[in-house]
């Protein structure tokens, strides 16, 4: 009979001990497992050797993220798997890895997440030097409530019927302070190409005669800079017996995120012509997903379908991004940092966050959208592929021209 030198806790052989002791754990010592229940057997283990399921998850990950073609996967995991057993799981780790294919044990091989991002790309990049003003300071909501009778002046509101995420432009004024209501006024033209139509002017002259003031809907696109848009309406709403020509009853403007393929979000408008300042925009400007501009445009008409003369209360709220922080390095955004906003996705990181993944790595830290990169072979593929997922063509998003 063996003596005994395993250790049923440790799973593992231990130098036989005088007091038939564990030195590891001080378990009770067992005779080895190819003996534990047929002593004379000494060349078939009593058990299938124990198989670590993270251990196991990991090398078949490795294993997919190089490409191999699954077809030739599951040979070597059977050939690993008897290898195994006919050892009783003591087999070396040299062993096991002569069983697989090179390309298995090399991590840049066939993985794009180990393909660094093209140089031209990386330094097309925009870095952004926070402010007590940038946008990715703050957020932003809209809040709708139900309609009510023009003749109900009231615009103190209790419940929101309807609250949407937004994301405020990097122009005109930005504060912790909530819009007081107003009413939501869905322009035409949307995106105020040739101007604001007649009946947009009209429905804002009756609000102003009520001395109401209202909140504009547009939407992205037709050349038209969101600065222009916002100016648009400020000017539509200006009273006419301000003599001095300041004072608009416009107190915020919606901009929906339309009039692309593929919608990239978050989208942070910027003024880089300096139009807000040089022509006096004084109101706030946010952004709304494109199906949440939808979803206003939609409040609005069922407001209208009533045939009876109602506005829809509407308020825009701005507030200090409290826990906003960088994925990477999980640090808060604070003034003075200097940020990276990937093209392709919308998504931020401290410049150095990026750069230090983005140098190694062609996707995006927190969801792996991937970017060009040096290699012309992979990037026919990336492209191909990019282009059968967004039903062929350019898409025109934002993310999609790389190099201006």
């Amino acid at each position: 009979m063996s003596n005994p030198s395993w250790c049923p806790a440790c799973e593992e052989s231990c130098p036989d001990q005088p007091d038939g002791m564990c030195t590891t754990c001080g378990e009770e010592l067992q005779p080895p497992p190819s003996f534990a229940n047929n002593e004379s057997s000494t060349t078939s283990p009593s058990r299938q050797a124990h198989h670590d399921p993270i251990a196991m998850a990991m090398l078949a990950s490795s294993i997919q993220n190089t490409g191999i073609d699954a077809t030739s996967i599951l040979p070597i995991v059977n050939q690993l798997q008897s290898a195994a057993n006919n050892t009783n799981g003591n087999q070396g780790i040299s062993d096991i890895a002569s069983l697989l294919p090179p390309e298995a044990l090399n991590p840049q091989a066939g993985t794009s997440r180990h393909r660094p991002v093209s140089k031209r790309v990386l330094d097309y990049l925009k870095r952004v030097v926070l402010t007590g003003q940038s946008a990715e300071l703050f957020d932003a909501q809209v809040s709708l409530f139900d309609a009510r009778d023009m003749n109900d002046m009231s615009l103190s509101v209790s419940t929101v019927s309807l609250k949407l995420n937004a994301v405020p432009g990097e122009f005109g004024p930005i504060d912790n302070t909530s819009r007081k209501a107003a009413a939501l006024v869905i322009c035409s033209p949307r995106t105020t190409k040739g101007g604001l139509s007649l009946d947009t002017l009209n429905e804002i002259s009756i609000l102003r005669q009520h001395r109401m003031p209202f909140v504009a809907y547009v939407e992205r696109g037709d050349g038209i800079t969101f600065v222009q848009k916002a100016l648009a309406c400020q000017n539509a709403g200006k009273d006419t017996a301000d003599k001095s020509g300041e004072k608009s009853l416009c107190c915020g403007v919606i901009v929906g995120n339309a009039g692309i393929a593929k919608e990239v979000w978050p989208y942070v408008m910027q003024d880089t012509k300096n139009e807000a300042e040089t022509f006096g925009l004084y109101v706030p400007v946010v952004m709304v997903r494109r199906d949440d501009g939808q979803k206003i445009v939609q409040w609005a008409v069922k407001r209208q379908s009533t045939g009876v003369l109602q506005y829809t209360p509407c308020q825009i709220h701005v507030n200090s991004k409290e826990d906003h922080s960088c994925p990477v390095c999980a640090e808060c955004y604070v003034a003075g940092a200097t940020i990276v906003r990937l093209p392709t996705c919308g998504h931020v990181f401290h410049e150095s966050c990026a750069m230090m993944w983005l140098t190694k790595h062609n996707t995006c830290p927190y969801c792996r959208k991937e970017l060009p990169t040096e290699d012309e072979e992979y990037e026919v593929e990336r492209r191909r592929r990019e282009a059968r997922d967004s039903g062929g063509g350019d898409n025109g998003a934002g993310g999609t021209s790389f190099y201006g």
